[in-house]
């Protein structure tokens, strides 16, 4: 893509070239997340009614996994900050639920290696899925946040940019200019129907919780897919609005 706008010299194109590029950057870090879906890993066997050893040994295994996979999301987190993809203040207050939920479990994971009974062991291994719920809840939900941070960043940018893109357009020849404002139109409104999608990502994210899904299952499954719903179209819309500014740099080029 940056090969094709090699040569622009029109006020405003640069500025394009810069958005255009930032914007399949972003693109590129969206879709290298991975699915939001995440399995439980097996529990590892059964034990004996009272061997209590047995039980922590799979509790530690359960908290292994799940710690594994919260550094995999910290990982994730770091690296789109890094690349300019989220805001700090988006990295800081996902890492800080990272964090909460990983001492949490070291904290459990600390009681249950103490433990001296196979009844006490098992209910801290419960606590494991009933406390956390890092598979069914945690890690769809923050890496949901993720990605909807990078929307919100990546919409920012479109949205800085208008100005200079009204520049070049009204640079642009008489013969183009049609066109332009066409794509230039469409692009406007692509970028409004993500953002209006974007209160509902905020307002519904902080409802999907362990404790509302233990109490109340049904209205936790209705928030969720809510919140897919307005995040999917928000995407599709960003991806267009970035189609339309793609082509307009090409219109701007020749």
């Amino acid at each position: 893509m940056i090969k094709l706008f090699k040569g622009l010299k029109r006020p405003g194109q640069l500025t394009l070239l810069t958005l255009v590029s930032l914007v399949v950057a972003s693109f590129v870090g969206y879709l290298a997340l991975p699915a939001i879906a995440q399995a439980a890993p097996a529990s590892g066997g059964q034990c004996a009614r009272n061997d209590v050893q047995c039980v922590i040994n799979i509790g530690n295994q359960l908290i292994t996994a799940r710690l594994n996979a919260l550094n995999t999301l910290s990982s994730r987190v770091t690296q789109q900050q890094q690349a300019g993809h989220i805001t700090a203040d988006a990295a800081s207050a996902l890492q800080a639920d990272i964090a909460t939920n990983q001492n949490g479990l070291k904290s459990l994971q600390s009681k249950l290696d103490a433990e001296t009974s196979a009844q006490a062991a098992r209910q801290d291994v419960r606590n494991i899925f009933w406390q956390f719920r890092i598979y069914a809840v945690v890690l769809p939900r923050d890496y949901q946040q993720l990605h909807f941070d990078i929307e919100q960043k990546l919409a920012s940018r479109m949205e800085a940019a208008k100005a200079a893109i009204e520049k070049a357009i009204a640079a642009a020849p008489a013969s183009k200019q049609a066109q332009l404002q066409s794509l230039y139109n469409d692009f406007k409104a692509q970028l409004a129907t993500a953002e209006a999608q974007f209160d509902t990502v905020q307002s519904t994210l902080p409802t999907l919780t362990p404790e509302n899904y233990n109490q109340d299952h049904a209205a936790y499954a209705s928030n969720l897919a809510k919140v897919r719903s307005a995040e999917k179209t928000a995407h599709t819309a960003l991806h267009q609005a970035a189609s339309d500014l793609h082509q307009i740099a090409q219109l701007l080029k020749n």
